[in-house]
């Protein structure tokens, strides 16, 4: 039966790569894109790829997944069974030979106690690293779109470069011809000066952006073209908070990782509460009337004369108070996040549906109406650059809007993501 017993399997908890596949597959995005990405090449670097590099590569998620194996080795640790002991002492003369075998009982009795603690704090562990994994999916996706959106406002600054020196060489060509003044010259060379100074910021953020983004795709040197195609802006449809959020809380990787560190607390009281006695059954045979050896059953155990535990009970029992303060707290926490998410994102959508919808068509007319007021000879064409300029400042904030959405949505989708069930298998 010991035999048997040794050579039981533990129970096994999730592999890394399986982990990471559930947190694949309980993404919307991802999940859909799984079948519908374009071609890899040695020149551009989609998305869907960025953030598949990153659950795979990133040093840190890395560093953390392995405290599944951690977990794993605290299982078996859990499911083994204690060696039984065994005592002999030598016969000499006049004195015979003695032995005794002992085998601590609690390894059987208290296994089941501890199986049940390091299971659910195993499954704590997995659903904290699978909140950890849609962390870091919410961070790739924000990295990749302002790497993308820094370059685009570099060329849109580059744009009104060019169209505020057309500005102010005509500002200064009419100062020359006596149509404006000295200060209209100064105010367009000013206005030069500060997106000459912008464009150099942007270049400069651009290869920040792009560095910290290949860095925690642990590609350092990776030189490949990003793009944001208009499939992965969100599609501003209306959500649901109140019934978002009802599900998703009851569902959250972290609200649940905190209930099963409830459940671990919970077993390690139970685990507590009876392991001061310590029973083993012992096969002695230190005495007989025949030949000094007679092997016969005994039992030793603690005696709880002096302490029954109280301390280690009354330690588990702050640290069940301090886990449900921690759930209830990660609750809190929960649903804050999917309401400011909500907020930010229904935000970023009207101001979105705003400039695609109203003043975005109307600067184009502007721009329009201006050309044809120069054509008939009714304005300068400084109005005409003026017009564009406008235009041309909408667009750089349709290009950090792009960025914005994104972020608001992968939030979203982080504070709202419900993992499969994860549970330990036994074999």
């Amino acid at each position: 039966m010991l035999t048997g017993l040794a050579a039981c399997r533990s129970p096994q908890s999730i592999k890394p790569q399986a982990l990471v596949a559930n947190i694949v597959e309980q993404d919307q995005s991802l999940r859909a894109r799984q079948t519908q990405q374009r071609n890899e090449t040695d020149d551009f670097l989609s998305e869907h790829a960025a953030v598949m590099l990153a659950l795979h590569q990133n040093p840190a998620f890395q560093a953390q997944l392995t405290e599944l194996d951690i977990a794993q080795a605290d299982l078996q640790l859990a499911n083994q069974i204690s060696n039984p002991s065994v005592f002999y002492a030598f016969g000499v003369v006049n004195k015979p030979y003695r032995y005794a075998i002992e085998f601590p009982l609690e390894a059987l009795l208290l296994r089941p106690l501890r199986l049940k603690q390091m299971q659910a704090q195993s499954q704590q562990t997995q659903l904290q690293l699978m909140q950890t994994g849609f962390a870091l999916v919410r961070d790739t996706r924000a990295a990749y779109a302002q790497a993308v959106v820094s370059q685009e406002k570099v060329n849109r600054l580059e744009e009104a470069l060019r169209v505020n020196k057309t500005i102010t060489r005509l500002a200064k060509t009419r100062e020359h011809l006596g149509d404006s003044s000295a200060q209209d010259s100064l105010i367009a060379e000013n206005e030069l000066l500060l997106v000459e100074r912008d464009l150099q910021s942007a270049k400069i953020e651009a290869g920040i952006a792009h560095t910290q983004l290949m860095h925690m795709l642990n590609h350092v040197d990776d030189k490949r073209q990003l793009s944001l195609s208009d499939a992965l802006l969100p599609s501003c449809s209306a959500e649901d908070i109140s019934q978002l959020k009802s599900a998703s809380i009851a569902s959250r990787a972290d609200v649940l990782a905190a209930d099963a560190a409830i459940e671990a607390v919970r077993e390690k009281r139970r685990l507590n509460g009876l392991n001061w006695l310590a029973p083993a059954a012992i096969a002695d045979a230190t005495s007989g009337q025949t030949n000094g050896h007679v092997l016969a059953p005994a039992i030793r155990f603690n005696l709880p004369i002096f302490n029954q535990n109280q301390a280690q009970v009354e330690r588990v029992d702050a640290e069940l108070v301090k886990a449900l303060h921690e759930a209830e707290a990660t609750k809190l926490k929960a649903s804050l996040d999917i309401q400011v998410s909500h907020l930010k994102y229904q935000r970023d959508c009207q101001e979105w549906q705003q400039l695609q919808a109203a003043l975005l068509p109307n600067s184009v007319k502007v721009i329009h109406d201006a050309e044809t007021a120069y054509q008939n000879g009714e304005i300068a064409y400084l109005g005409v650059l003026e017009s564009s300029r406008k235009y041309l400042n909408l667009r750089l904030r349709e290009t950090q809007l792009k960025a914005d959405m994104i972020l608001s949505w992968s939030d979203l989708m982080r504070s709202t993501s419900i993992p499969q069930n994860l549970t330990t298998n036994h074999h």
